[in-house]
């Protein structure tokens, strides 16, 4: 009697089932392991692309960060020199001062990943809560202020009409030249521009404004530099796991 005639046929067909039924599900365990490994390594990828776009932003917002407080400073020594109805400066101090206090350079966030995970399904690819709060939270910041982008650039456009209309043509001319370089406004006559800087009160208002919006741009961009910080570090802690 064969081994096949011990067995009845019954039992050798339930047999038959269970070993095919295992390899399926084997199969299929096999299949969704991969495939869970695959989207761990697109999610780690994500994560990374994050992390190198939050490093180009590191250098924008610092570069932000330099703007608004020199900004802040030209605004500081213009105040100064209308106060202080004795005190003199450079041409090329003046003129820069001028320039630089409604000297708008708006932060520019580097998202290319996160539009990315957006296109591909959303953050839910990211099963980490927590983390995708703070992703989100970082670039929603970013959406939220701007809407005082066109703000801070009529501002600007309003300060630079202002002083076309107070200044001479070369005095304008000197401050629209002060980056060339050094003596770039020596043909400034500082006198002239003092005198207009200490009795023109809409001229004062103008720079007064202006350092009240710098101080705004720079609380900003300090609470964005610490969303930054706080998410760089959550993603380096993430695809350190």
């Amino acid at each position: 009697m064969t081994s096949d005639q011990r067995w009845p046929l019954s039992l050798r067909v339930t047999g038959e089932l269970v070993v095919i039924v295992a390899g399926v599900l084997i199969a299929l365990w096999v299949d969704n392991l991969n495939e869970a490994r695959k989207e761990e390594a697109q999610v780690r990828a994500y994560l990374s692309g994050i992390l190198v776009d939050l490093a180009s932003d590191s250098v924008d917002l610092a570069d932000r960060r330099a703007t608004a407080t020199r900004s802040l400073n030209a605004a500081d020594r213009l105040i100064g020199l209308h106060r202080s109805r004795s005190a003199t400066v450079p041409p090329d101090s003046l003129a820069s001062w001028i320039l630089y206090t409604a000297f708008v350079d708006n932060f520019q966030v580097l998202d290319h990943t996160y539009q990315e995970v957006l296109g591909a399904g959303g953050l839910s690819l990211i099963p980490d809560d927590g983390l995708r709060r703070q992703i989100a939270g970082y670039y929603r910041s970013i959406e939220s202020a701007d809407f005082f982008t066109d703000y801070y650039k009529k501002e600007e456009a309003d300060f630079w009409d202002l002083l076309e209309n107070r200044l001479s043509p070369d005095d304008f001319e000197a401050v629209s030249r002060v980056r060339e370089g050094p003596n770039a406004a020596a043909r400034m006559d500082v006198g002239r521009v003092l005198t207009q800087l200490r009795g023109d009160r809409a001229f004062v208002n103008a720079v007064q404004m202006n350092r009240h919006w710098t101080e705004l741009r720079l609380d900003v961009n300090e609470r964005r530099i610490g969303r930054h910080a706080e998410l760089s570090a959550a993603l380096r802690t993430a695809l350190r796991r």
